[in-house]
């Protein structure tokens, strides 16, 4: 294992994760990349960028089929953000798990700027993306009587089906009621395959969705909902590593 160490090209776990932000940032990538860069970034840590997990492995820990994750190894690797190099061992008499290294956003930004980048096809189990997703932010001209009575409203159905009073109260001047109950499930979801032992998850919800209405208002994002995912898997998988270390040092 200790040949993996030489594709590393991060000095460190940070400088990896300030790449893979840059990706998520600059890439419209769907759903099931995103998913997949991040998993990759979770067993890349030991060697920095570089990690040995086997296809069946990656779907396994994703929930998604084995083709489909090849379809997405080979998505990331044309736009150069993972490089797979193929391990020949003559005793067994053919390949073994390819070894997959994460490449540093700034080389490979050089190489093939993000304006050449073929957009993925977009791909989401749970529900059809065949469609452009348009954000269309709710039009807040004035702040009359009737929206903030309306929002009142909103926030206390929110709150009912589960929704945290401080998330809706952010989303809602941009989204309708089931637009927030929509992204408060990505949470969710991203929360148990990223961040299982993460308890509060409100602070990084909402500064999930600041950064991505923001990203929504200085460029182009064509799916809100898998940018938002995308965003909020960063947030947590880094609050759940930072946990891990903190929990390891603790028992030492």
């Amino acid at each position: 294992m200790k040949e993996l160490r030489k594709y590393s090209q991060f000095e460190s776990v940070a400088e990896m994760d300030k790449s893979i932000e840059k990706y998520l940032t600059e890439y419209a990538l769907n759903e099931r990349d995103r998913t997949v860069l991040w998993k990759v970034a979770c067993y890349s840590v030991k060697f920095v960028g570089v990690s040995y997990l086997k296809v069946q492995t990656l779907a396994d820990l994703t929930g998604y089929a084995k083709r489909t994750i090849q379809r997405s190894l080979k998505s990331l690797t044309e736009l150069g953000i993972l490089t797979r190099v193929d391990q020949f061992k003559p005793v067994k008499g053919g390949y073994s798990a390819s070894i997959t290294v994460i490449n540093p956003f700034k080389s490979h930004h050089v190489e093939t700027p993000c304006e050449e980048a073929t957009e993925p096809v977009e791909e989401w189990a749970e529900e059809d993306l065949t469609h452009r997703e348009t954000i269309n932010f709710k039009a807040k001209t004035s702040i009359k009587k009737d929206y903030v009575e309306d929002m009142a409203h909103e926030l206390d159905q929110l709150e009912a089906i589960g929704v945290p009073t401080q998330f809706s109260t952010v989303a809602l001047p941009y989204f309708d009621a089931s637009k927030v109950y929509k992204l408060w499930s990505r949470v969710q979801l991203a929360a148990r395959k990223y961040a299982p032992d993460l308890v509060e998850l409100t602070e990084i919800a909402v500064s999930s969705v600041q950064a991505s209405v923001f990203a929504s208002k200085v460029k182009r994002v064509r799916d809100f909902t898998g940018y938002f995912y995308g965003v909020i898997s960063q947030k947590l998988t880094q609050s759940q590593r930072s946990l891990k270390c903190r929990l390891f040092n603790f028992l030492q």
